[in-house]
C-alpha cells in the first residue's frame, strides 16, 4: 500500500482569471502585502494596502467605505502619541511628527487609492482576526492602537453575523460604483496567540464562516485557501519565521505559486517565468564585468527587457540601470 504522507489542498476552480490588463487592489493583513508585492514584482498594476496593514473585518470594511467616499482626513481625526501624530484607521507607517505632514500623506494616498478601487478589476481582502479594539464607550473600531493605553479601548470578538453585515454593506456600496470588480477573500495563516490559543481558533472559524456566507451570497466573491495551504499542506515549523507564528519566505512563495496556478492563465505563466529570468540575471554576481562573455550576457538581457517593454508597456528602468552598472 502506498501513502502520500501529505495533505494536498485542492485549488479552487474560479470563474475568472487575472491578466496584465487588470487592475488589482489588496487590503488586509501583512499576508495581503506579501501577495501584493508579488503581483507588483511581476508588473501587475497593484495598489497594496492603502491604509497599511489591517487585520480585522471592521477596519477593512471601514477602509473600503472611506476609499469610496474619498472624504479627506482632517487634523481633528489624528491623535498625538509618543511625539507622532496617528490615525486610528492607519498603520504606524503613516505617522509623522507633524500634524499637517501626517494629514497630507494620508490624504495623498487616499486620493490615489480611491481612484484605484473604483477602477479595479480584482480586490483581494485578507482577514487576520475577528478580534477588534473599539474606542471606549463607542462602536468605533480602530485598525491600530498605536501603543495608546489599553484602558482607552474595549476589546471584543465580532460575531459571524456582524462580520457578514459589515462586509456586505461595504461590498454592496463598492459594486454600486464598480459593478464588475471581483473579490478574492482569504484568511491570513498568521496565528494571533496574544489573544489566546483557543480564542485564535474561534476567531479564524468565524472568519471562515463569514467568508463562506459571503461567497454563497455573492457570485462575485471567491475564496482562496491560503490558510489551509499553510496550516494543512505545509504543516511544518520549518515554514514559519522564528516566532513560529508568521509564515516565512518559503511558505509565502509556495502560496504565491498556488495562487498563480489558480488565477493566472498558462500563457501568462510563461511571461512570469521570463520576468523571473530577468530578475535572476540582474541579481547575478558579476566576477568579470569587462569580459566579452559578460558584455554579451548584458546585451542579451537588455534586449529582453526592451522587447517586453515594447510589447507590454512594462517599466524595467531600474533593472536596466542595475545590469548596465
Amino acid at each position: 500500500m502506498s501513502h502520500a504522507f501529505r495533505t494536498v489542498i485542492p485549488l479552487p476552480k474560479v470563474p475568472f482569471t487575472i491578466s496584465h490588463r487588470d487592475r488589482l487592489v489588496t487590503i488586509g493583513s501583512c499576508f495581503s502585502e506579501h501577495i501584493g508585492r508579488y503581483f507588483a514584482q511581476y508588473r501587475y498594476d497593484t495598489d497594496i494596502n492603502p491604509f497599511g496593514q489591517q487585520y480585522n473585518p471592521g477596519s477593512i470594511a471601514r477602509a473600503i467605505d472611506r476609499l469610496l467616499s474619498a472624504q479627506p482626513y482632517g487634523p481633528d481625526e489624528l491623535i498625538l502619541q509618543d511625539e507622532r501624530y496617528h490615525s486610528y484607521d492607519h498603520h504606524g507607517s503613516f505617522s509623522l511628527s507633524g500634524k499637517e505632514q501626517t494629514t497630507a500623506g494620508i490624504n495623498e494616498r487616499l486620493h490615489a487609492s480611491s481612484e484605484k478601487i473604483k477602477q479595479a478589476s480584482v480586490l483581494f481582502l485578507t482577514f487576520g482576526t475577528a478580534h477588534v479594539f473599539k474606542l471606549k464607550g463607542t462602536d468605533r473600531i480602530v485598525s491600530n492602537c498605536h501603543k495608546i493605553p489599553a484602558k482607552e479601548f474595549d476589546f471584543e470578538m465580532l460575531t459571524t453575523d456582524e462580520i457578514v453585515l459589515l462586509l456586505s454593506q461595504s461590498l454592496d456600496a463598492l459594486w454600486q460604483v464598480n459593478p464588475t470588480v471581483k473579490v478574492v477573500l482569504t484568511v491570513s495563516p498568521v496565528r494571533y496567540f496574544a489573544f489566546g490559543h483557543f480564542e485564535n481558533s474561534v476567531s479564524k472559524g468565524r472568519l471562515h464562516d463569514a467568508i463562506c456566507q459571503l461567497c454563497q451570497k455573492y457570485a462575485q466573491c471567491v475564496y482562496f485557501p491560503a490558510y489551509e495551504i499553510v496550516m494543512d499542506e505545509l504543516r511544518d515549523y520549518r515554514f514559519f519565521a522564528d516566532d513560529m507564528l508568521h509564515p516565512n519566505r518559503l511558505a509565502i512563495g509556495y502560496v504565491w505559486e498556488q495562487l498563480v496556478k489558480t488565477f493566472i492563465p498558462a500563457k501568462d505563466q510563461e511571461l512570469l517565468r521570463e520576468i523571473d529570468d530577468i530578475t535572476a540575471a540582474v541579481n547575478h554576481r558579476v566576477r568579470h564585468p569587462d569580459s566579452e562573455a559578460h558584455q554579451k550576457f548584458k546585451e542579451k538581457y537588455l534586449a529582453k527587457m526592451k522587447a517586453l517593454e515594447e510589447k507590454y508597456g512594462f517599466d524595467f528602468r531600474s533593472e536596466k540601470s542595475k545590469i548596465s552598472r
